[in-house]
């Protein structure tokens, strides 16, 4: 399942000696996918970027990623708690699935720093899906 896609093009400093990009880059790059897809739920639930912060993120290497050619990052679930969000992404280069990875988000009052139920507005734009799956 798909909630939403970027194209990635490598950058040339992203590599290393033999073209893989570089580990750093990838967890880079699966910020730029998360990010952008919360922007794409707009007003109703996002919030701001910064009201949110990084608690875990776990990534799997499946296969190499090359320079030359588009990453296509995609989100494949995202799974609201009280007030974390749990987001799956995949990327995948020429068809081929290269990265797998899992981000826990949480909402937080930035004036008190501590967790605020997520959004109703957010929850509703989320569809049913398995953060597990």
């Amino acid at each position: 399942m798909s909630l939403f896609s970027v194209t990635i093009s490598p950058r040339f400093y992203e590599t290393d000696a033999l073209g893989h990009i570089n580990n750093a880059s990838i967890a880079a790059w699966f910020e730029v996918a998360r990010i952008t897809f919360m922007e794409s739920l707009g007003d109703a639930g996002a919030g701001s970027t910064m009201s949110w912060v990084l608690a875990s993120v776990q990534i799997d290497f499946i296969a190499e990623t090359f320079y030359g050619s588009d990453v296509i990052a995609t989100v494949t679930g995202a799974a609201a708690g009280n007030s974390s969000l749990t987001i799956l992404c995949e990327m995948s280069q020429g068809g081929k699935l290269t990265v797998r990875g899992t981000a826990v988000l949480v909402y937080l009052d930035t004036a008190t720093k501590t967790p605020l139920r997520i959004p109703d507005g957010l929850r509703d734009q989320l569809p049913a899906t398995d953060p597990k799956a």
